[in-house]
């Protein structure tokens, strides 16, 4: 795949500054003119020689929870311009307090930098003719259904963000209680705003009067199909995962074929986060493949459907 570099999101730098230890970055898209915020930590040591993404080192299915973690971040109110939420940026003030005055290099200013657009990286495409990186919006063409969405039907309304976050954790606790592993997952995007993660286990279950008082417009299908994308990311579907998923989607109001339809992109999105394993390096890895499509084929999604999801991925990153 096109990895992110220094060089090649250059252009696309706004803004980036430096708040004690932390790194606040505003990327503009050189087509549609879309503003992006993100940020990230400076750390010592940490140059761009070793920013490069690890993806072969990792498994598919912690790449695919990595994929998820970024995105639902986002959903959540991290990244997008002009949604971060306030506890971001407490949070940044804090760590840069608790820095000091300490010195940084250049390297590794830069390197933060490109940790910042990979964490919001979700939201834009490389588009190969152009050799840049352009916004979702004007990547439509070759974005996954899930990224359309999540981008066209953002959850920003603070009710909506605390339904979801208890919705993921409903799900996430469905066929079980929650492990370690688990709550570390969800807490990596569940902001400390919205409640700690066994706070938000101890809540009874989303009544349907709490999921009808949701924002409308699409926002709910929006919910949906990100708890539908967690309960994927684990390989195999728990009938319980699938149980509370129906619930919730009549709680929404949403019905049959829709809530299949956004299933369906949820099964493309988390196949989609497989294929960065399957080409670490912009060349296929054809044992990484085979695993790929196994993996779909245990969250139900169609081996024709799966390659489809693969063509794309090699559109979007200008791959043969």
């Amino acid at each position: 795949m096109t990895e992110a570099t220094y060089e090649n999101i250059k252009a696309l730098i706004e803004s980036a500054n430096q708040e004690g230890s932390i790194m606040r970055c505003v990327f503009k898209c050189p087509v549609s003119g879309t503003l992006v915020e993100a940020q990230a930590e400076i750390q010592k040591g940490r140059g761009l020689g070793n920013t490069a993404k690890r993806s072969v080192k990792h498994s598919i299915s912690r790449r695919i929870r990595y994929g998820i973690s970024r995105l639902v971040s986002s959903a959540l109110g991290y990244g997008i311009a002009g949604q971060a939420a306030d506890v971001v940026a407490e949070l940044a003030v804090s760590r840069a307090m608790s820095k000091g005055d300490q010195v940084y290099s250049e390297d590794e200013k830069q390197a933060t930098v490109v940790q910042a657009f990979q964490n919001v990286s979700a939201q834009f495409a490389w588009d190969g003719s152009r050799s840049t990186w352009v916004s979702a919006q004007a990547a439509a063409d070759v974005l996954t259904n899930f990224a359309k969405l999540l981008n066209d039907r953002p959850v920003g309304q603070t009710y909506d963000r605390s339904v979801l976050a208890r919705m993921l954790v409903e799900v996430a606790r469905a066929d079980c209680n929650l492990t370690d592993e688990e709550k570390e997952f969800l807490a990596g995007f569940i902001s400390s705003d919205l409640g700690s993660i066994d706070e938000l286990a101890k809540k009874p279950p989303l009544s349907p009067a709490e999921l009808a008082e949701t924002s409308g417009g699409g926002v709910r299908d929006t919910m949906l199909m990100i708890a539908w994308g967690l309960a994927c990311a684990d390989k195999d579907l728990a009938e319980a995962e699938t149980r509370r998923l129906a619930e919730l989607a009549q709680g929404f109001q949403i019905g049959d074929a829709r809530t299949a339809e956004l299933k369906r992109f949820a099964q493309q999105f988390v196949i989609d986060q497989a294929m960065d394993h399957v080409y670490p390096d912009g060349k296929l890895d054809s044992a990484a493949q085979a695993e790929a499509f196994r993996f779909a084929e245990g969250i139900g999604l169609e081996r024709g459907e799966a390659e489809r999801v693969e063509i794309r991925y090699r559109k979007r990153n200008g791959l043969v």
